[in-house]
């Protein structure tokens, strides 16, 4: 998130904005003790800088490709 410049005064319609800004950017972040959905892909690296895909089929079985 990159935030704009700081007023040289305070603007309370400014300061409204900023605060909108930061709770909608907010939303997107992972929340402790709260369940993590991922709707689209998961990729994962291994040590050695191998990437892999891990999904679900619809039987639910984890699937894991290498990318």
């Amino acid at each position: 998130m990159k935030l704009p410049p700081a007023s040289d005064r305070y603007d309370q319609r400014e300061q409204n904005l900023m605060r909108a800004l930061i709770e909608r950017e907010d939303l997107v972040n992972f929340k402790r003790n709260q369940d993590v959905e991922v709707r689209t892909r998961l990729i994962l690296a291994s040590p050695n800088g191998t990437r892999y895909q891990v999904t679900v089929s619809n039987a639910g079985a984890i699937v894991v490709t290498a990318l």
